[in-house]
């Protein structure tokens, strides 16, 4: 395995609307990155991102190659609903990208997140502590 080169801000462009989101880019980011999310409903796919606070996604021309999706309060919490990069760029620093935009944008809030055992290495990487008071429900 190689390692990869930092990614060149000439190479990217990081985009804060839903320009060029369609529910089929989405859907094939998040089963090639991989993020186990339901993606076979592109009508409930397209209402996530629509009711979203905050989407940012990062662009390779026009290759979609990394995505994040906040639901925030703006003052007490924001969850990281979904981040996503393309395999063939992970480790290039397009997460951390990711990761630090929210951060900047949701300043003043905690954020948390759900993860999976994929994934944990690369959050704690980035400060994240885990927390054992949680709990989850479906509806």
């Amino acid at each position: 395995m190689h390692e990869m080169q930092p990614i060149s801000k000439d190479s990217f462009t990081l985009r804060d609307d839903l320009e060029g989101l369609t529910p089929s880019r989405i859907a094939t980011l998040y089963r090639r990155a991989p993020l186990i999310r339901q993606t076979d409903n592109a009508e409930k796919l397209k209402q996530a991102y629509d009711q979203s606070q905050l989407v940012l996604s990062v662009w390779e021309g026009e290759r979609l190659v990394g995505i994040a999706r906040v639901l925030t309060d703006g003052v007490q919490v924001s969850y990281l609903c979904d981040l996503a990069v393309e395999p063939d760029v992970q480790g290039s620093g397009i997460g951390r990208l990711l990761i630090d935009e929210v951060m900047e944008r949701c300043k003043g809030t905690e954020l948390v997140l759900r993860d999976s055992n994929l994934s944990s290495g690369f959050y704690e990487h980035l400060g994240f502590t885990t927390v054992d008071n949680g709990w989850a429900r479906k509806s």
